[in-house]
């Protein structure tokens, strides 16, 4: 990077999960960078994951809408959404999300996303007849069905589980229908994978959430099982759905039954915050998340925004809390706060100081960098 020439960076990270949100992220780099002269332009983005909804209403000026709902072992809490005009912008985490439980709280057989259905439903009471929702960091793998229930699908099963699909026999799909007629839904996901099989919902997502090897195995077969019906009552086939295994099948089933649109979360904040055209103008990039690894690079902002700058030959640099070393080559400078913090815990609890930190160093190679030119 040329220093006289171009003194623009851009700044787009995602949040640091448990940490930094993305706003901060560009708070604190912004302030450290253009007090040594940088001009920095902030564009905080989300992959359909935890924080995600905040980003997307940044973005359309929605404001936040706050309401009563359930977490994913049905206990009573507030939770927000955002509303612009009839557009409502929802995030199943806030909700049931897996930030809201204790380690020893994780419970396969007993998590779902009723919560999840709460909130939507409000929204349309509000006059919302366009959905934008935001699927990432679920606390069960229910293939949508606490969530589908709460909006009106009968579910018929066998099961004392408070996750309905480990005993699901049927579904009558007429009342859901009938309810969200007219109404349109987009769903921001931050996985690509299917809804079952090797790489799916269960096998890949459900150990992070407390599954045993052979829950793995009997959810896995209750997700297959679930497609198959959903195919039976809509003619439509989603074991191979792209994005379909995002929170545990959520989507493989809003998508059957509600003819919901299946996006790339990191896409659709890139292109709503208008990355590509400021990109166009950064001089560098500095992106970030709590860890890059190669997940990172299906379909995550990091991986993405490195993929986007390599095309137009912009410098890219990382800022993290831990890296794996197959992915530092993917960036043209990648800085940990690991490397700084005492302990992970550290990194994460003092985020914002290791990242004053971080910032310095930034400024000192980018100064290295101009006059080794």
């Amino acid at each position: 990077m040329n220093l006289i020439n171009n003194r623009n960076i851009l700044l787009a990270p995602n949040s640091f999960k448990g940490s930094l949100d993305a706003f901060e992220f560009c708070r604190i780099l912004a302030s450290e960078l253009e007090e040594c002269g940088f001009h920095t332009i902030s564009l905080p983005l989300g992959d359909g994951g935890d924080g995600t909804a905040r980003i997307v209403a940044h973005y359309l000026h929605a404001h936040p809408i706050k309401t009563k709902t359930v977490d994913a072992l049905g206990r009573e809490h507030f939770a927000s959404y955002y509303l612009k005009d009839n557009t409502a912008i929802i995030e199943l985490a806030e909700a049931c999300g897996l930030k809201h439980l204790k380690r020893e709280e994780y419970d396969i057989l007993n998590t779902n996303t009723a919560g999840f259905g709460v909130l939507i439903n409000h929204a349309l009471s509000q006059g919302a007849n366009n959905l934008i929702l935001c699927v990432g960091g679920s606390a069960s793998v229910d293939g949508g069905t606490g969530a589908l229930r709460e909006m009106g699908l009968t579910i018929v099963n066998n099961s004392l589980n408070r996750n309905y699909i480990t005993g699901i026999k049927d579904i009558n799909i007429e009342l859901l229908q009938q309810r969200f007629k007219g109404i349109h839904i987009t769903i921001l996901c931050d996985v690509d994978n299917s809804i079952c099989g090797p790489e799916g919902a269960a096998a890949v997502f459900a150990p992070q959430k407390g599954a045993s090897p052979e829950q793995v195995v009997m959810l896995d077969n209750q997700l297959c099982l679930w497609s198959a019906l959903l195919k039976q009552h809509t003619g439509k086939d989603v074991t191979r759905l792209k994005h379909g295994g995002a929170a545990g099948g959520i989507t493989a089933a809003m998508h059957a039954l509600l003819n919901a649109q299946l996006i790339s979360g990191s896409e659709y904040c890139l292109t709503l915050s208008h990355f590509h055209d400021n990109l166009l103008q950064a001089g560098i990039v500095i992106t970030g998340e709590g860890k890059i690894d190669i997940q990172s690079f299906y379909g995550k902002i990091p991986g993405t925004v490195a993929t986007l700058c390599l095309q137009q030959n912009v410098p890219v640099y990382a800022v993290v809390g831990l890296a794996e070393k197959q992915v530092l080559t993917r960036f043209d400078k990648v800085f940990t706060m690991s490397q700084y913090a005492r302990s992970i815990q550290d990194s994460i609890k003092n985020a914002p100081y290791y990242l004053k930190i971080i910032a310095q160093a930034i400024v000192d190679t980018l100064y290295s960098s101009a006059y080794s030119d």
